[in-house]
């Protein structure tokens, strides 16, 4: 088992890795580490004789040092410093700049792409052929050889980190996907063994519910008559409660089975507004099928006017977890077995919701406060949000009637970002 200590360090070392990849990378520092000791060294075993030597030196070490961490830009410059080293100072010309251009190259090639790499090697061949030949105790195809060898061994480097993390994606992809079906089985082993026996259980509570338990004969007897009605508005309340319960179970788990089945995908665009179109509907699809199953009558439309709304993903979000909010309060709240109507209209620039039905009785005589209505929790922190996006949530309770309405500005999303889709299983 690790200490403390070292838990926290790959902890840290982690952390970094991945919020600054370019600061922990120790194979470049190794390798730049490499190189300046080189360059120390030849400059100690042959010192500069001239100002300008040392400032070449200066100028060398200062664009080597910080190379690991901008790679392209200190590798030119290092190229730079030694070509031009020649025209100020003859110490250029002895060698000390060939370790420092070595790595220049390598790591260009390593960072750029092929035909960076053929046009450095074209260059380097035509000016040691052509335009500055080497002295005669150089071979210049030993020369070219060992430039070539290390432009290879960058762009192999490159090759293998990008094929590294190529497998590494797909092996997050297979356990992203091993993960999802998973929680698929999960969720309709949850969905087959809870919500078919809750929605049983839920009918007969809601048959008794404001029924008479009494018999004829025994409710005729006057004597009886007081005793038979107080004992059967006990057993409405009791059944009453029964179904409360009942249906803040099969709320709750309806809304783990929505969890489990949740997955957050970005689509690479939704100019036409489909994607957002197809996320409300499979969710008014899910949530009338449910209710149908608790016994409601429920109709819901889904309106297009003027062309469908291209959402952003926050938008598209909130739009899509307010429908399974409202779901989930007819569940709670509304007259059981009444008639409930759900719209959700479509623009351009918005999208609006409407929902309309019967109260209980017991909640038919609440006032139109948002927050002491039927889900007002729920409800007013969705007020909140959508306020937040100059949206409105107004909510009425008249008549033993409730009237939901919602607008929803559409923010238009870019080509780049995609929208949160909800994949329904």
């Amino acid at each position: 088992m690790r200490s403390k200590p070292a838990t926290q360090y790959i902890a840290w070392r982690n952390r970094m890795r991945t919020q600054h990849p370019n600061l922990w990378h120790p194979i470049r520092f190794a390798i730049m580490l490499i190189v300046l000791a080189w360059t120390i060294y030849g400059v100690c075993y042959e010192p500069p004789t001239d100002i300008f030597g040392v400032i070449w030196v200066a100028m060398l070490v200062t664009a080597l040092v910080p190379s690991p961490l901008f790679l392209k830009s200190t590798s030119v410059a290092i190229l730079v410093i030694a070509s031009i080293g020649d025209l100020f100072t003859p110490y250029a010309h002895l060698g000390n700049s060939l370790p420092a251009q070595l790595y220049a190259y390598g790591m260009l090639a390593y960072s750029t792409n092929a035909i960076i790499v053929a046009t450095l090697l074209t260059y380097y061949v035509v000016n040691i052929l052509l335009i500055d030949p080497p002295g005669p105790n150089t071979n210049p195809v030993a020369m070219v050889s060992m430039y070539a060898m290390v432009l290879l061994l960058g762009r192999a480097l490159s090759w293998s980190e990008k094929t590294t993390q190529k497998s590494f994606e797909a092996a997050q992809n297979k356990n992203r996907l091993q993960e999802l079906e998973s929680r698929a089985r999960i969720a309709d082993a949850i969905h087959d063994a809870v919500t078919g026996d809750l929605s049983a259980a839920t009918f007969v509570a809601q048959r008794h519910i404001g029924g008479n338990s009494s018999s004829p004969g025994v409710a005729a007897d006057p004597a009886n008559a007081t005793t038979t009605t107080a004992t059967a508005t006990a057993d409405a309340e009791d059944w009453r409660q029964i179904n409360e319960y009942i249906l803040s179970a099969l709320t709750n788990v309806h809304r783990v089975i929505d969890e489990l089945n949740m997955d957050a995908t970005t689509l690479p665009g939704d100019a036409d507004g489909e994607a957002l179109a197809n996320l409300l509907r499979a969710t008014l699809d899910d949530g009338d099928r449910r209710l149908r199953k608790l016994g409601f009558n429920i109709t819901s439309i889904r309106h297009c006017a003027g062309g469908k709304p291209s959402a952003s993903q926050a938008i598209a979000e909130l739009a899509n977890n307010l429908l399974r909010e409202i779901y989930a309060n007819i569940a709670r709240h509304a007259a059981p077995g009444s008639k409930v109507d759900l719209s959700v209209m479509l623009r351009p620039n918005a999208i609006e919701i409407t929902q309309i039905n019967p109260m209980k009785e017991d909640m038919a005589g609440a006032d139109e406060r948002d927050d002491e209505l039927p889900g007002g929790h729920g409800l007013a922190s969705f007020k909140k949000q959508l306020e937040s996006y100059q949206g409105t949530l107004t909510t009425s309770a008249q008549d033993g009637s409730w009237t939901l309405f919602a607008y929803i500005p559409v923010t238009v999303i870019d080509d780049s970002p995609g929208l949160l889709e909800q994949v329904q299983v």
